[in-house]
């Protein structure tokens, strides 16, 4: 019997709305200029994924239900109807995954096993985050228990009762003050790693998620992975970032378990991550980060942000840019290098 990964727990949060686009790189419109359009409103974005592939930026945002009317009107109005808006949504997040793909991929399998698409995906550097239809929130809830233990809950009724009267506190609150500089508790980077894009559609999530169980036993750790549209015949982007040195190993475990899918790998790239105390609660930090990196000429490859944390990935030779982009926008205590 196949022991489940122990993590410490999952939060939901409901009442929220997925907007997803495709902006072509000629088109004039960039995730920067979305991103400064929504923080004009004062609306917060929870959740944000954009990743390039290749051509275009593929966007997932996540607002919540009451700001719907006014962003898609917003977006049209400035843009055209360039978005799809997905009413009805829920974020799953379980944490901590420990940069771990053996967990992505067991949450990947199961999900697969009982047809259940994630809308979009990401991770940050404690939590993988997960965006599904409300509909299938109480299935998909109760089959985290199979692959997965919780120190607080030991059965999927133990979580039901505690979210009893405690529906508000998942709730993301705009907030009512904004800093000069948004305060960040460190800021990490890493060296030496491959961007990975794998284009398919979603219905191949089991042999993705196989795939990433093989990287786990191959000793690899996963620093950043993110889901993107592509607006070609329903396909996505899985992208994700390995290390370099290994990059044979992980293109043949994807050969083997997943010879269906369309995989690119990338020159050496930085990732960096940073969280801060109001991340996840004040609208804009998306939209101060993409400025600081336009004007130091720095193009993202991905870019994850997620309730407390945001995560990226930027070209390697761009990476001095990048820490002194961060540096300059946010106040950062700390610099630190990760292998």
């Amino acid at each position: 019997m196949t022991v489940p990964e122990r993590l410490g727990g999952f939060k939901i949060l409901k009442d929220v709305v997925r907007i997803s686009m495709v902006l072509p790189e000629d088109s004039g419109v960039s995730p920067l200029l979305i991103c400064k359009t929504i923080a004009e409103k004062k609306i917060n974005l929870p959740y944000f994924t954009s990743v390039f592939g290749g051509r275009a930026w593929g966007l997932n945002l996540i607002v919540e239900t009451r700001n719907e009317a006014k962003i898609c009107r917003l977006l049209e109005e400035r843009f055209g109807r360039i978005f799809v808006s997905t009413p009805k949504s829920a974020v799953l997040s379980i944490f901590p995954h420990k940069k771990n793909p053996e967990i992505t991929g067991k949450l990947f399998q199961i999900f697969d096993r009982e047809r259940l698409e994630p809308d979009a995906m990401t991770n940050s550097p404690s939590t993988i985050s997960v965006v599904i239809k409300e509909m299938a929130l109480a299935k998909a809830s109760e089959l985290l228990f199979e692959p997965f233990s919780f120190s607080a809950y030991r059965t999927p009724t133990d979580w039901k009762l505690a979210q009893k009267g405690n529906e508000r506190l998942y709730k993301e609150v705009v907030a009512s003050y904004q800093e000069q500089k948004p305060k960040v508790y460190g800021l990490e980077y890493y060296e030496g790693q491959d961007f990975i894009e794998i284009r398919a559609q979603r219905k191949i999530l089991g042999s993705v998620g196989a795939s990433f169980r093989g990287f786990a036993r191959s000793g690899l750790n996963l620093v950043f992975f993110a889901t993107g549209p592509t607006g070609k015949d329903g396909k996505e982007v899985f992208a994700f970032c390995l290390p370099a040195s290994q990059s044979r190993v992980y293109g043949r475990i994807v050969q083997e378990l997943a010879p269906e899918v369309e995989i690119k790998g990338a020159s050496s790239v930085t990732i960096f991550s940073m969280n801060g105390p109001h991340f996840g609660d004040r609208y804009g930090i998306a939209s101060e980060l993409l400025s600081a990196l336009e004007e130091h000429g720095v193009r993202h490859l991905a870019l994850s942000c997620t309730i407390a944390s945001i995560s990226g990935v930027v070209p390697y030779g761009q990476k001095e840019s990048t820490l002194k982009a961060v540096q300059e926008s946010f106040e950062v205590p700390s610099v630190t290098r990760r292998e």
